[in-house]
């Protein structure tokens, strides 16, 4: 059966769907049997940068209640036929029931390698429905105090929750702010393992808005980082890739795979 992992944050706008669709993407890309699961009931959105919006006619929630089979529910990505994406329910009103809502996650465990549940933000009942379906745990932060905090907070639950020790990815790494804690500072704070790291870069807020995952593309860095975050936890490894943050100013074009490709410009 696969592994069943929870992506979360505690603290939201810190990039945990965008990592949760590059992780997917990159672990697909090793050749990995992948299903993403939005579990942000209410507030969907992971549908978004894998470019899939538009073939939305089913969610997880209708398959619970029987409204549709696993087939309808579950789309697959228009790039890599080994990754498959379930959306969850739109409706802030739809709680479901947790215990259901895992053994509804292992039955669908039981086809792929990896399943990646997108957690929403906060400690509320969302957040722990998709820790309890979960046998893993990766946290995503950013070196924001107020993030850091929230991380942390999280990870003191996660310990009640599921019983493999957390891992962390850190996000948008070199933030600028003023406040902004170094890295070292950030793994020393949290005291968890460290699986990547992904740099501030204005071509994965383009390919969000594209619907086409940057880790499609290996040239890019932050494509090279995704990947390399996705063989450390194949791997079970913690080796920290080793190379150039992303340029700020680029003016050639980059090709994804099967013939995309997409000019750069100054506007996000």
């Amino acid at each position: 059966m696969a592994r069943v992992i929870c992506i979360t944050s505690g603290k939201g706008g810190v990039g945990k769907t965008t990592v949760t669709a590059n992780l997917g993407t990159s672990l697909a890309c090793l050749g990995q049997k992948v299903c993403l699961i939005d579990a942000d009931f209410g507030l969907r959105n992971l549908d978004i940068p894998l470019g899939l919006s538009s073939r939305l006619n089913y969610d997880i929630s209708d398959f619970m209640a029987g409204r549709c089979g696993l087939h309808q529910v579950t789309i697959q990505d228009k790039r890599l036929s080994n990754l498959s994406f379930i959306s969850c329910s739109g409706s802030a009103d739809c709680n479901e029931d947790p215990g259901l809502f895992r053994d509804v996650v292992h039955f669908i465990a039981q086809d792929y390698d990896y399943v990646l549940i997108d957690s929403p933000a906060g400690i509320e009942n969302g957040f722990r429905n998709a820790a309890y379906a979960a046998d893993e745990a990766i946290i995503v932060t950013t070196p924001n105090r107020t993030a850091l905090q929230d991380a942390d907070r999280v990870i003191g639950l996660m310990g009640d929750l599921i019983e493999a020790p957390p891992q962390l990815i850190v996000n948008m790494a070199d933030d600028p702010a003023e406040r902004a804690i170094k890295l070292e500072d950030i793994v020393n704070i949290l005291n968890i393992g460290l699986i990547g790291v992904i740099h501030m870069d204005v071509d994965i807020m383009r390919s969000v808005a594209k619907g086409i995952p940057i880790a499609l593309d290996p040239e890019q860095e932050s494509g090279r980082r995704f990947r390399h975050i996705a063989h450390n936890l194949v791997q079970n490894e913690q080796e920290m890739l080793c190379s150039e943050k992303p340029q700020k100013k680029r003016n050639r074009l980059f090709s994804f795979s099967k013939g995309f490709r997409w000019g750069q410009s100054n506007s996000v």
